[in-house]
């Protein structure tokens, strides 16, 4: 299994690639009060999502601090929730201690497996193996589990299906696909300035100051929820000042969640945010996704206090951050 580190940049990907994601959790929530339960812990609206349908969302604190950021998948009897397997020792108490009031059953996902799939030809090898219609859609229900086409960059798909024909499909892309762990993945996410919380950020972050508004993972018209105050008065009154970034420059290793990312002010480093996710290619630069102040500026001079020697630049982010 290759690592992110043997792969030159992105622009070399293989054609097809295998990312097993041994290092995330599938969050399985059944139970006839599913909808109603996720929906007051959830940021997303639940409620207007079909069996087939995903988003992403933030489960919060009471003081609307992001325990997690996960990709919610709604089938026919049953949410899944997707996310780092770090976080779910923190995140999935805290689910379950509310769940102890509505007819719900929580818990790691035992019947289905995740894996990821990229690469120019992975849309055909969805069509001849799993699903015609599958890679036409943003996402597609099939009888054994779901196909959900992920954002830039490359054509990638996140793929969820039930146990068996899981560890088939898997078996036959060992002999077609080269295989990259997890790491790439990351990078990946990295790119489309999707942030994923790790244990070392959970409940630091409002959903806001990870562009989740940007991603439509918070619904503002949908009833109460876990941290709906101040997530409202972060958007109503304009009380937050921060924004999740794309930094790339050169670095001896990657970045970790948690590190601390300083800028160049007359001379001196100042502290001003925080990463939440790092990766190094093959080739030496780093990409991060760092929360920053909002009006950080395009030609400021970054770097990783942990990493001696560590500089970044401004990288630009694949949508927009303006709010209409």
């Amino acid at each position: 299994m290759l690592k992110l580190s043997q792969l030159k940049n992105i622009s070399h990907l293989p054609d097809l690639v295998l990312c097993p994601l041994d290092s995330w959790d599938l969050i399985r929530v059944t139970g006839e009060d599913r909808v109603s339960f996720l929906q007051g812990q959830l940021t997303c609206d639940l409620a207007s999502l079909k069996p087939g349908e995903q988003t992403l969302a933030a489960q919060c604190n009471p003081q609307g601090k992001a325990w997690c950021i996960v990709r919610v998948i709604v089938l026919e009897d049953r949410i899944l929730m997707t996310q780092p397997s770090s976080v779910t020792e923190k995140q999935l108490p805290e689910l379950k201690k509310y769940g102890t009031f509505s007819k719900v059953e929580i818990g790691k996902e035992t019947e289905y497996q995740l894996f990821g799939l990229a690469g120019c030809k992975s849309a055909k090898y969805i069509a001849d193996k799993v699903d015609t219609a599958a890679t036409h859609e943003q996402s597609r229900l099939l009888e054994n589990g779901i196909v959900i086409k992920q954002p830039y960059p490359s054509l990638r798909y996140l793929i969820v299906l039930k146990n068996q024909q899981a560890t088939e499909l898997i078996e036959d892309l060992k002999d077609r696909a080269t295989v990259f762990d997890d790491s790439l993945w990351n990078a990946m996410n990295i790119a489309a300035g999707i942030a994923f919380i790790e244990k070392e950020t959970s409940a630091l972050f409002i959903p806001q100051m990870l562009n989740l508004q940007a991603l439509d993972g918070i619904s503002f018209s949908k009833g109460c929820y876990i941290g709906q105050e101040t997530i409202a008065r972060a958007k109503y009154r304009g009380a937050n000042k921060r924004a999740l970034f794309i930094l790339t420059g050169r670095a001896s290793s990657a970045p970790k969640a948690g590190d601390n990312v300083q800028v160049l002010l007359n001379n001196n480093w100042k502290r001003v945010g925080t990463v939440v996710s790092g990766c190094q290619y093959g080739d030496g630069h780093i990409e991060v996704l760092a929360v920053l102040p909002k009006d950080s500026g395009s030609d400021d001079i970054y770097q990783i206090k942990e990493i001696e020697g560590s500089t970044l630049y401004y990288a630009p982010l694949p949508y927009s951050l303006i709010e209409e």
